[in-house]
């Protein structure tokens, strides 16, 4: 089991990215970076990535590789592994304080289809996760 948010845990969802050959040609005509702060407990240090969606496909970057996002959904860790679950969903998480949304919005909706089938893709990961 891979721990929720750990190194090993965002090198399992960077590797089931890019081994989703046909993501880059659903992402090119509308290209994303989403980045992801999540906030931390008093025992563990902020997590930052951004999942960077085009025309070559899917990866996450963190550290100083990072791109710049253009939006960034911020929460807390409580949040972000009940996102990842699917017990809450990111419009209930914005609606009810517990998630911030920064940066170009618009951009999610152009890439609203493409951005559709993630969640088929990391249904493995999600089985190998201890929240």
């Amino acid at each position: 089991m891979l721990r929720f948010l750990s190194p090993g845990w965002l090198q399992a969802f960077d590797d089931a990215l890019r081994r989703a050959p046909a993501l880059g040609a659903r992402l090119a005509p509308n290209p994303i970076a989403i980045g992801q702060e999540i906030s931390s407990g008093s025992d563990a240090e902020p997590v930052h990535y951004v999942v960077v969606l085009d025309g070559e496909g899917g990866r996450v970057e963190s550290g100083h590789e990072a791109p710049p996002a253009d939006v960034t959904f911020v929460c807390d860790r409580a949040t972000a592994a009940a996102l990842a679950r699917g017990e809450v969903n990111a419009q209930r998480a914005l609606t009810s304080g517990r998630l911030k949304v920064r940066g170009e919005v618009d951009r999610l909706t152009a890439a609203s289809s493409a951005l559709a089938g993630l969640g088929d893709l990391l249904i493995s990961l999600r089985e190998n996760t201890d929240f």
